[in-house]
């Protein structure tokens, strides 16, 4: 049975619940649970396959009424006091230099084999396509 959810929190919330034998997250994920709730219960699977990265950015618009300090702000997140917040507070990889090393847990955590990134012009491509094969497939009884 497959359950799709408004969200990535309401996915979570029914895995950790035991409302559902899987769910899609991170790799990372599981590094919350071991730091914060002591607990090697959650782990995340590794794809043959490979797995799609995720990139999260920061960027200053060309609107920007303060640039000068946006661009201070932009230098701070990538400064290694930031960036030794990343891994226990959002829970992911940071993205530059840390002053610290990493939490045992990362250690632990799936290291994709293979990884794939899709550029925008080839999710522009095949979206409707992607799409209509996604709609198809949960609509099947």
């Amino acid at each position: 049975m497959l359950t799709v959810t408004p969200g990535w929190s309401e996915a979570y919330g029914l895995f950790t619940k035991g409302e559902a034998p899987m769910v899609l997250s991170y790799t990372t994920s599981p590094a919350y649970h071991m730091v914060a709730e002591e607990t090697e219960r959650y782990q995340a699977a590794a794809f043959e396959e490979g797995h799609y990265i995720q990139i999260e950015v920061a960027g200053i618009l060309n609107t920007a009424p303060q640039k000068d300090l946006a661009r201070q702000f932009m230098a701070f997140m990538v400064s290694p006091g930031f960036q030794d917040t990343i891994p226990t507070n959002n829970w992911m990889m940071p993205v530059a230099a840390t002053s610290e090393p990493l939490p045992e847990a990362f250690g632990k955590l799936v290291s994709p084999e293979k990884t794939f990134l899709m550029t925008p012009d080839e999710v522009a491509k095949n979206r409707k396509a992607w799409i209509d094969e996604w709609l198809a497939a949960m609509t099947l009884n």
